[in-house]
């Protein structure tokens, strides 16, 4: 998330929007956040700023409420864990209480195939295709996230859910808008508050009788209402950055003459878990500055937190796979972008791109979250996988995804993730206002009507309304691996948070195994040529044995097996203390696809020839000598394995900067600074030396294609 705009530099509604934040969830996207002095939400689209009041008393309200739920079985709790026992021998505690009524249904915990009845109109599920945790939880009495805390950066968290309450950690939380200890949302909404169904999918109460359950259903919880609404006022310009230093645990960084530090306080810095279901949306390349408090932030909770071991953070990919709501440009304007319709148009004979072919347009992502700049390589990117083995249809594709968890489809045609709701049948997603508009949808189908948890009262599961089976998006994909996080940390407290990343990605499962070759395989072929331009690489394995695919990361995340190496972890081979740069010989200009498009390259060569590489970070800044305005989206950025000759495609071109480009061009002359992220040489030797290539896609004013940068690469440790 870029702070700069998120917190401070906004420009369209008095004071203080910046760039279109997201808010990752598809089914209802709200259409637009703002920060008013202090911080913004994220959404995936634009519109008026829902104020997110403090709570009050509800009302007393008559029909249409369809019934009024029984008084709640009491809450069983597993106890304390019995010493001496590791949770992966499944004898920690008693036997737990009642099953969760929606657990036999949800299948992002465990999913059995085609016959299991979803949330959703049909289902085409396959089996195995789940979070992978009965193993681990077993039953309630082996790792189910005890003594980890994890945090909800959101909209809000109503701490009373009856499927929440029990693991809200008491005077823990914060309300930004009031200085006060209570985040929860509005009372009456018409929709889903979007950081309790975020919490539910990592935190539901488990064997409580209620709801379905979390990946983590023991887990400590509480919950920062970063996003959407109008905060506290203060005269200091800085507010903005002052809530993000607070709400991801760096106090020591925040301003304590600013209203509401004192009251914040510390009580971020004991978490160990950081959810961040947002992000930014853009149209053009963002600008490239200094760091912004978000991201200095986060670097220091990696640092500091957890006794120097570091927090984990995780942030939702984005789901912009196909378009974005809204987008921004560097200007600050906003723009609808839809890449799929505004390709096929230019395809057509009077089009920018007539006579291009493009060999599978689905399969061309749109939005990337290596459009957003920030964050990384501190937080790890989480990508959306549905019920059939393949990422779901929103879910952006990038370099710099790290792993992939669960979000499902809308909860209609396809299944969504059962997950809590605001409470009672007149506010949230599940109430009885939208009833009608609902079954609408299955009205055709009335035969197959299968679901389950948008049932308005009509349900014995759940008679209060107080459960959806529409959560997705990768914000609810996000959540379900913090969730297994904390699973990996309640198994081995003395895992670092890099350790966490580096277990996930050792242990991911490979999914959709043809994705981007055969029929599936996406490329360009420019008007006239028979060169064809992949957009997109197929799943490489690379020297260290870990394979990696744009849209999945590095796989399926798999409870079971990371919890299983998470018990006995040794430090990896590699591991250091620094990172490591290296800046590249200037570029060079070679022309290749009959004329159709320039490879401008660069070599790097890292002095330190024994180190292994992690993440890895490219900047450049690019002098325009075609002679006329470039647009940044007929670019595409590369780096390659000079040894293995393994690429990765930092950021295809097409994607949602072509549109904005054309708007926003860089021009003739002109310099623009990028930077990119990729996890795919992760485990690779810097001996190995690499290539940074960057293909400009000419078009027909600009003719030399020549463009001019020295880069500079980083390499992360393991």
């Amino acid at each position: 998330m870029s702070t700069k705009y998120l917190f401070k530099n906004s420009k369209n509604l008095g004071l203080g929007l910046g760039p279109m934040l997201r808010r990752e969830r598809v089914a209802k996207i709200s259409s637009g956040y703002a920060v008013l002095l202090a911080l913004a939400a994220c959404g995936g689209s634009g519109g008026s700023v829902p104020v997110v009041p403090a709570p009050v008393t509800p009302p007393v309200v008559s029909a249409p409420v369809v019934s009024t739920p029984s008084a709640p079985p009491p809450v069983t709790v597993p106890p304390s864990p019995v010493s001496n026992s590791h949770c992966l021998d499944g004898n920690i505690g008693s036997a737990p209480g009642a099953d969760d009524p929606f657990y036999v249904n949800a299948w992002h915990l465990e999913n059995t195939g085609p016959t299991q009845t979803v949330s959703a109109n049909a289902n085409a599920g396959v089996a195995g295709i789940d979070a992978n945790v009965k193993a681990v939880h077993m039953n309630g009495r082996g790792c189910t996230g005890r003594g980890i805390t994890l945090a909800i950066l959101d909209s809000g968290l109503e701490l009373a859910h009856e499927d929440l309450s029990t693991n809200i950690l008491a005077g823990k939380s914060f309300n930004f808008t009031n200085n006060g200890n209570n985040p929860s949302p509005a009372w009456l909404s018409f929709e889903l508050d979007h950081g309790t169904g975020v919490a539910g999918v990592a935190a539901a109460r488990g064997w409580n009788g209620r709801g379905s359950r979390g990946t983590a259903p023991s887990v400590s919880l509480v919950g920062f209402n970063v996003l959407g609404g109008t905060f506290k006022p203060s005269a200091n310009a800085n507010v903005g950055d002052n809530v993000a230093y607070l709400s991801v645990g760096a106090s020591s960084l925040a301003d304590k003459t600013i209203p509401g530090t004192l009251a914040f306080g510390t009580r971020a810095d004991s978490v160990d878990i950081f959810n961040m279901s947002f992000g930014v949306d853009y149209a053009g390349a963002p600008t490239i500055d200094v760091p912004e408090a978000m991201h200095l932030g986060i670097k220091k909770g990696t640092e500091t937190l957890r006794n120097g071991l570091g927090a984990v953070y995780l942030q939702s990919a984005g789901n912009e796979f196909v378009a974005m709501a809204r987008g921004t440009l560097p200007s600050g304007d906003e723009l609808a972008v839809n890449c799929g319709e505004t390709l096929s148009s230019d395809l057509q004979p009077t089009g920018a791109l007539a006579g291009s072919v493009f060999s599978n347009l689905a399969g061309q992502t749109c939005g990337s979250p290596n459009h957003e700049p920030w964050n990384k390589p501190y937080a790890y990117q989480i990508a959306a996988m549905h019920n059939t083995g393949k990422a779901s249809s929103y879910s952006s594709s990038g370099a710099s995804n790290w792993v992939a968890g669960f979000g499902g489809e809308s909860g209609k045609a396809e299944a969504a993730i059962i997950s809590t709701d605001n409470s009672t049948c007149i506010s949230g997603a599940n109430n009885v206002y939208l009833k009608s508009e609902f079954e609408a949808f299955f009205t055709p189908l009335v035969n197959a009507f299968k679901t389950l948890a948008d049932l308005f009262g009509a349900s014995n599961k759940d008679p209060g309304c107080n459960y959806t089976g529409q959560m997705n998006g990768t914000s609810a994909a996000a959540p379900s691996v913090s969730g297994i996080a904390a699973l990996m940390l309640e198994a081995n407290p003395k895992l670092s948070w890099q350790d966490v990343g580096y277990i996930m990605a050792k242990t991911a499962r490979k999914v959709d195994a043809d994705i981007a070759s055969g029929a599936r395989a996406v490329t360009f072929t420019a008007a006239g040529t028979t060169s064809k331009l992949d957009l997109d690489k197929p799943w490489q394995v690379n020297s260290a044995g870990f394979h990696f695919q744009n849209r999945y990361g590095f796989g399926m995340v798999d409870a079971a097996a990371a919890v299983k190496l998470a018990r006995d972890f040794v430090t990896p081979a590699g591991r250091r203390t620094t990172d490591l740069t290296a800046v590249g010989a200037a570029s060079a200009v070679l022309d290749t696809g009959n004329g159709a498009y320039a490879v401008n390259s660069a070599a790097v060569t890292f002095a330190d020839t024994l180190a292994v590489s992690g993440q890895m970070r490219v900047e450049l800044e690019i002098t325009n000598h075609t002679g006329a305005p470039l647009n940044p989206g007929r670019v595409q950025f590369e780096l390659v394995n000079n040894k293995t000759e393994q690429t990765s495609i930092l950021l295809p071109a097409f994607t949602s900067w072509y549109v904005g480009g054309k708007t926003d061009s860089l021009v003739a002359n002109g310099k623009q600074k990028f930077r990119f992220h990729t996890n795919a040489f992760h485990g690779d030797k810097l001996a190995d030396g690499y290539t940074v290539r960057v293909v400009n896609i000419k078009s027909a004013d600009a003719n030399s294609g020549a463009l001019s940068f020295t880069p500079s690469v980083t390499s992360f440790s393991l």
